[in-house]
């Protein structure tokens, strides 16, 4: 199974839900379906490529919030950790953000050989860059189309791993 990344468009009402308690209800709830982005794996080398290190952002630099979220939506453990909300003002500046990085400009950033050396998750040493980078670059093509609709449509934005 592995450590999957996941992202929820949510409007005031399914944040409330949400809020109350038992995440997993709502952000897996087969009427919201279209709202939710699985990014299977890639979570953490997206994270790498935009901030340049395994854990931290970059000072000033609103891509350390598109992972590792902002603040915890509610205290449900999710199995790593509880889901963290992005208000809408976030969603809008990671997707202004986001809409910078083309495929040229995220492989210029892509470094296998220092994800290996920073154990970003799921890089195994005998990884395949190109094959490695075709598979995150698609995920977070998705990702970018994902925050710019959440943006358009004034969504919050929910992220966790599970």
């Amino acid at each position: 199974m592995g450590m999957i990344g996941y992202y929820f468009r949510a409007n005031e009402e399914m944040l409330n839900k949400i809020k109350k308690g038992d995440t997993a209800s709502v952000v897996f709830d087969k009427k919201y379906q279209d709202n939710i982005l699985d990014i299977d794996k890639t979570w953490h080398a997206i994270h790498f490529v935009l901030n340049g290190n395994a854990y931290k952002g970059k000072k000033g630099n609103i891509c350390g919030k598109l992972v590792f979220g902002d603040k915890p939506v509610n205290k449900d453990d999710l199995g790593y950790g509880p889901a963290t909300l992005l208000e809408k003002e976030v969603v809008v500046q990671l997707a202004e953000e986001l809409e910078k990085w083309d495929e040229k400009t995220f492989q210029e950033n892509f470094h296998i050989k220092d994800m290996i050396e920073e154990q970003v998750y799921p890089v195994m040493p005998e990884e395949d860059e190109q094959e490695f980078f075709q598979y995150v670059w698609a995920y977070f093509a998705e990702l970018k189309e994902f925050f710019k609709k959440a943006a358009k449509e004034g969504q919050y934005v929910i992220n966790f791993i599970f």
